[in-house]
């Protein structure tokens, strides 16, 4: 049923040592045809965060209350310490480098709140923009069960090697078995019910869906063309040497702890390590840096020998 008050919000932004994008951030936030009732600043710098004077007075006269939270340098506490912080029966996630349109929380806000609370367990609209792929490039990607992206597919959906199949961009509002966390919103309750999971440091690749995986399995997640986000890629994140290593160690093992154990599910796993594996072999070679392929590997072995608990039985 609808309810007698409009669908309040509250905004979490995580961020590390880039001032200007959480500045630019709460902009976007203070942009919104509908306001949200909290925006939490959840700090890992060092220095620590500095809220400007101009946009704390911008708040200020918008009565939107701004509040900065320090946290260790985790995107996963970051978000579970800023989601403690908040009273509304929404939140929304906000990357400090996504950027959204001015009407992006009122279009979401809207169709959840004409379904009602407890009809959806989170939503978000779709990224403005996708890298596409060729078609060999993508008929390789879905021949080894790796993420590709599918232009003429109805909705998102996960493979059985727990890579992604993307659908760009839907023809309409869809369900979906995960989201990324970079511009969603969620029922304040199912996030701290289902919290990010914190066991490493730093930005995560994968921790986002596992954690969506969670909540899907509970309530419906929605993914709308209605409205459009962009998130700015930072150069440095597709330089940085360490690169292979987190997606072998972070991706690999959030992909391990929602898969069964079924023989075509461990084949194809097996088979998208394989092919993970050439990628990484390929930076190297072009690279000239043997530390991609070596990475990739150490952190792979490392998230299948000691940190995933294998289900019952053999």
């Amino acid at each position: 049923m609808p309810r007698e008050q409009p669908l309040t919000y509250s905004a979490v932004i995580p961020t590390k040592d880039r001032p200007q994008a959480a500045g630019e951030a709460i902009e976007v936030l203070l942009s919104q045809t509908q306001l949200p009732e909290r925006i939490v600043v959840v700090d890992a710098s060092s220095p620590a965060y500095d809220l400007a004077d101009a946009l704390a007075a911008r708040a200020a006269h918008l009565a939107v209350e701004i509040i900065v939270v320090e946290c260790r340098p985790s995107t996963s506490a970051q978000r579970n310490t800023g989601t403690r912080r908040v009273e509304t029966p929404v939140v929304l996630f906000l990357d400090d480098d996504v950027r959204l349109p001015p009407t992006y929380a009122e279009v979401l806000l809207a169709r959840w709140e004409a379904a009602g609370l407890e009809a959806f367990g989170g939503m978000a609209g779709t990224p403005a923009v996708v890298p596409r792929q060729s078609r060999v490039a993508r008929a390789a990607r879905r021949l080894t069960m790796l993420n590709y992206v599918d232009p003429s597919g109805e909705a998102m959906t996960l493979r059985r090697s727990g890579n992604v199949r993307y659908v760009p961009e839907p023809r309409r509002a869809v369900q979906v078995p995960a989201l990324g966390a970079g511009a969603t919103a969620y029922r304040t309750d199912l996030a701290r019910a289902h919290p990010f999971d914190e066991r490493f440091p730093g930005y995560a690749p994968g921790e986002d869906l596992e954690m969506a995986f969670r909540v899907a399995a509970v309530a419906p997640l929605v993914q709308t063309p209605e409205v459009r986000w962009t998130h700015l890629w930072d150069p440095r994140e597709r330089a940085s040497p360490t690169r292979w290593y987190v997606r072998g160690r972070c991706e690999t093992y959030f992909r391990l702890r929602r898969l069964d154990r079924s023989a075509l599910t461990l084949a194809a796993f097996a088979l998208s390590l394989l092919a993970e594996g050439g990628l990484a072999l390929a930076d190297s070679v072009r690279e000239r840096n043997l530390g991609h392929v070596r990475g990739f590997v150490a952190g792979a072995l490392g998230a299948n020998r000691r940190e995933v608990p294998l289900p019952p039985g053999d």
